[in-house]
């Protein structure tokens, strides 16, 4: 592979020629500085150009070549390029007169560590080996910001043929297909930012490998097919995928042809069962069916508590997804940290709850009647996997309603709006019954169905903006933050979540009145994709809420301690409950 490489880096200098000429490949380098975030430290320069203020910072570059994007920084603590190319002697000289320095070698063979950030852009193609450069960035800084081509092929000068999977084993990337500014292929886009991430206190790490008992839903398999117009199930899935991320032990209670990872699948339920009860109806044109009292959900109870008896340790956990109607399993299996693990229902009874919003928290404190606070209740949001969405910057001319098509979802709000502004509505979801049924019959509306996983990536990000209007108190309505992942704003109402979860003029508008409906619709060109994507990325990503989680537990672990006075003094931080914006 080295003769192959050595041959590349050749072919690779010799491209460059004598870098008197470089003007195309530098416009190209400010459009990549834009789509990885670097055009944050954008300010004006003298006669109309612009450079970037890095605070402060110290930078990495990369393979940033004869000409990295250092070269229009100023004010940096310390800026170093690492290239392997023998590049003219002026180059270097460049390089020294603005203070940054050049070391001529490979990637593959540095111990750099120290910095603020790293930027790698458009340059792994050519190396021997990108997954060590990857490892090595990964050391030397804070904040790492990669663009690079995928899926190219490979020849002489580019012997490596990235792809997403490769790239996704250390970034939550985004693909986007790009055709301007002398840019056309599809590009891995990401950042990585360690700052944002929290590092769990080691004193309540007693327990490093956790064993939990986590409950699916009893009338749906949870999967990502018949389940994934449920959000209870998919934030069941999902928390089965964070656990086990931090590598801990999970039993997995629920319904045959569940797909979920887990150290063991038991099920409780069958579909023979469901059937019995439900009928085969067709979830995909009708609301799930659904009864506390009903046999799937007496047979789910009566199975899990004696497969959970049979399994259950001390310090072992139960999660609970569906509050009240689980509870006779939690008073039967009796297992002392019982947690109600995303609450946006109203029917609690846990010792230990975490709510989904503090809006639906304090809805919910009401609603019970609980004047005071609860220690031991937090709220930690909701939580996705940014694979399962698409991110583009370019939209098509149609705002986006997705979810159950029922009056208190504010149909009729977002049918009323884009009438009013001769737009067009694509509405996904099932529909309504009886009384719920709602009137989307106009020219300005269009029923494209069920929405299954490829359908929803597609609608979420090629929409302008998602309508989401609900009208009652929303305890998450994740569908806002699916929409956020794909680069496209909202338009909400402003109550419960959406005061959160909607950064008004930065992430969508909440609105009052039909008037400010209609100048947020008119206006969501304001709203930049990419903010969208920033805020999803930084606050709701798997990796970022499961350490909120492990936060947590380990906190609930305290109560074989001391309890509430136990003592952390290696605690450096409280980075748990912080959002970035």
């Amino acid at each position: 592979m080295e003769k192959v490489w050595l041959a590349a880096n050749e072919w690779e200098r010799s491209w460059w020629g004598d870098c008197s000429n470089t003007i195309g490949e530098e416009i190209k380098q400010y459009y990549y500085a834009s789509l990885i975030g670097i055009d944050k430290y954008k300010i004006a320069g003298g006669k109309g150009t612009f450079q970037f203020d890095l605070e402060g910072k110290s930078i990495l570059d990369i393979g940033g070549g004869p000409i990295s994007l250092l070269l229009k920084c100023i004010n940096f603590e310390k800026a170093v390029v690492i290239d392997p190319c023998n590049f003219p002697k002026w180059v270097e000289e460049r390089y020294k007169t603005h203070n940054i320095e050049f070391i001529n070698k490979k990637a593959e063979d540095m111990e750099l560590t120290g910095f603020d950030e790293v930027w790698i852009y458009n340059c792994l193609q050519h190396t021997e080996d990108p997954e060590k450069i990857i490892k090595n960035a990964l050391k030397a800084g804070k904040v790492i910001r990669i663009f690079e081509w995928i899926n190219t092929g490979t020849n002489e000068g580019h012997i490596q043929n990235l792809t997403k999977e490769f790239l996704d084993k250390y970034f939550s990337g985004r693909v986007e297909k790009l055709n301007r500014h002398g840019c056309f292929g599809d590009a891995y886009i990401a950042t990585l930012d360690y700052t944002k991430q929290i590092i769990i206190p080691q004193k309540f790490e007693r327990i490093k490998k956790k064993r939990f008992h986590l409950l699916g839903v009893a009338h749906l398999a949870t999967n990502k097919k018949e389940a994934i117009a449920c959000a209870y199930s998919q934030k069941v899935l999902k928390m089965a995928q964070m656990l086990k991320s931090l590598g801990h032990t999970v039993y997995f209670y629920g319904v045959e042809g569940s797909t979920v990872e887990c150290d063991e699948f038991i099920p409780v339920v069958d579909k023979a069962t469901l059937i019995k009860v439900y009928g085969d109806y067709d979830y995909q044109t009708k609301l799930y069916k659904f009864d506390s009292e009903d046999l799937v959900y007496q047979t789910f109870s009566k199975n899990a508590i004696r497969e959970i008896n049979k399994r259950k340790q001390e310090r072992d956990y139960l999660l609970i997804s569906m509050g009240t109607w689980q509870q006779p399993i939690a008073d039967a299996v009796n297992i002392s940290l019982t947690v109600e693990m995303g609450i946006g229902y109203r029917g609690i009874f846990a010792k230990y709850k975490v709510f989904e919003s503090y809006a639906w928290m304090h809805n919910v404190y009401g609603w019970v009647r609980q004047p005071d606070g609860l220690f031991y209740d937090c709220v930690i949001p909701n939580y996705f996997d940014p694979k399962d969405f698409e991110y583009k910057e370019n939209k098509k001319d149609y705002f986006l309603f997705l979810g159950r098509l029922v009056h208190r979802k504010g149909v009729m709000i977002a049918k009323q709006v884009v009438e009013a502004i001769d737009g067009k509505l694509l509405l996904a979801g099932q529909k309504g019954e009886g009384g719920d049924l709602v009137d989307i019959d106009s020219p300005n509306l269009e029923y494209v169905g069920f929405a299954d996983l490829e359908k929803r990536r597609k609608l979420l990000s090629e929409a302008k903006a998602l309508f989401c209007p609900t009208i009652y108190i929303e305890p998450f309505g994740g569908v806002i933050i699916e929409a956020a992942f794909s680069g496209t704003p909202v338009i909400t109402t402003d109550w419960g979540t959406f005061s959160e979860n909607v950064i008004q003029g930065k992430t969508g508008y909440r609105c009052k009145t039909f008037e400010q409906f209609i100048w947020a619709a008119k206006n969501i060109d304001k709203i930049k994709p990419k903010d969208c994507y920033d805020f999803a990325m930084n606050n709701y990503t798997l990796e970022r809420v499961a350490k909120m989680y492990e936060e947590y537990f380990c906190q609930l672990e305290s109560m074989f301690g001391k309890g509430w006075y136990e003592l952390n003094p290696e605690r450096e931080q409280l980075d748990w409950l912080k959002k970035y914006i």
